[in-house]
């Protein structure tokens, strides 16, 4: 072997060493810096997950998470939003995470879609995705909470522990205070004795009336309305006849559609009988609007629309 051969055979060996040690550091160094990495244990409804300090490349499962998302500065980089998102998600908050990627269903979220995203956190609904919590946590940090289910104390408490996931629990806690005072204030500008109200989902004539436990019910009932319907109950939803409606004859009724201006039930000969209708206190709202966006911010739209449409009657 002549004197080129051999130079160039160390020379090659020299280069194979050189790279396995860069490598072996490399490996070192993310290793090291794995363990250094903060992390911090969140508790949620299923049990506890540790979660990175700041995490950044955040999923949503459930529409209300977005809010409490928004609401603590950061915009998810993957949403369920049932392929349907300019019509369940409000064209202000679509506009301000433009540029998500969707995972699919609520109901059955992608976890092909969800794992190319690369994400620091899962944020599923205790509810709903129960059964893919062990899937999801293989993917990511996965923290369940309540959102399908929730009610009014529900969507507060899960947007201060969306908060403390991320690491801006005092932002979180500041927005949740505001909402707090603009309701104390709402309340304050409330009619005397604004009477009992109900909210029913009016699906081809099918009455489904909501309860205390619903959370639209109790950001009506934290304005000062009472709900027209008194038995209780653990459900946030009955079905009613047309023969109960009229027996639990609501002062006001609030009916939840998917497009205004036509109403099966008004059809029915009953409906006329209704204290509501004799006295025109019926009010068709967005069913998104009023029963899709669990969240502080959703919070404060129905509020707002209900002040206009309950306390001043138009």
């Amino acid at each position: 072997m002549n004197k080129k051969k051999i130079g160039l055979l160390v020379f090659i060996t020299m280069l194979a060493i050189g790279m396995l040690i860069g490598c072996s550091s490399m490996n070192k160094e993310n290793s090291a810096d794995e363990k250094n990495e903060k992390t911090r244990v969140v508790k949620h409804e299923l049990g506890e997950t540790k979660v990175k300090e700041n995490p950044k490349r955040v999923v949503v499962l459930e529409l209300g998470f977005i809010d409490a998302l928004l609401d603590a500065g950061i915009k998810p980089v993957g949403v369920a939003d049932d392929d349907k998102a300019e019509q369940l998600i409000d064209k202000d908050v679509l506009k301000e995470i433009k540029g998500y990627k969707s995972v699919g269903t609520r109901a059955q979220p992608s976890l092909e879609s969800i794992k190319l995203l690369k994400p620091d956190l899962i944020i599923a609904d205790s509810e709903r995705h129960k059964n893919v919590y062990k899937e999801l946590s293989k993917i990511a940090p996965t923290i369940e909470l309540k959102n399908l289910n929730a009610n009014y104390d529900d969507l507060l408490n899960t947007e201060l522990k969306v908060g403390e996931a991320v690491g801006k629990k005092a932002k979180v806690e500041k927005v949740i205070e505001e909402h707090k005072q603009k309701m104390k204030d709402l309340k304050a500008k409330a009619p005397k004795n604004p009477g009992n109200v109900l909210v029913i989902a009016d699906a081809n004539g099918n009455i489904n009336a909501r309860t205390s436990n619903f959370f639209t019910t109790g950001v009506l009932e934290q304005l000062g309305f009472k709900n027209a319907l008194t038995d209780p109950t653990k459900e946030y939803s009955v079905k009613m006849t047309m023969e109960q409606l009229v027996k639990a004859d609501p002062d006001k009724l609030i009916v939840m559609r998917n497009e205004k201006g036509h109403t099966p039930l008004a059809k029915q000969p009953l409906w006329k009988e209704l204290k509501a209708v004799k006295n025109n206190q019926v009010y068709e709202v967005d069913v998104f609007k009023w029963s899709l966006r669990r969240s502080v911010q959703g919070a404060n739209g129905i509020a707002d629309e209900a002040e206009k449409l309950l306390f001043e009657g138009k």
